[in-house]
């Protein structure tokens, strides 16, 4: 009979554990929202270069760069919140 109790409650004290785990997992958002931001920007950029107006002393050549491994860096930390 103790041992009947024992298996019951560890497996309700297991079952909540993987519960809680199975909670925090789906209150990862992801990075949709800020990938859009930098998906605009970039464009907003791109459109200001090629409407015409100059580089930006290459700041803006720059600015795409960085926003671009912002980017990748981004969906590499989504990629691994999802296999870790």
């Amino acid at each position: 009979m103790k041992c009947i109790v024992a298996g019951f409650v560890f497996a309700s004290v297991a079952l909540t554990a993987v519960n809680a785990m199975a909670q925090q997992m789906g209150r990862f958002a992801g990075f949709e929202s800020e990938l859009h931001m930098i998906d605009d920007t970039i464009n907003r950029v791109e459109a200001q270069r090629h409407a015409g107006h100059e580089d930006f002393g290459g700041h803006a050549s720059k600015a795409e760069t960085l926003l671009r491994q912002a980017k990748a860096e981004l969906n590499a930390a989504t990629e691994y919140r999802v296999h870790h």
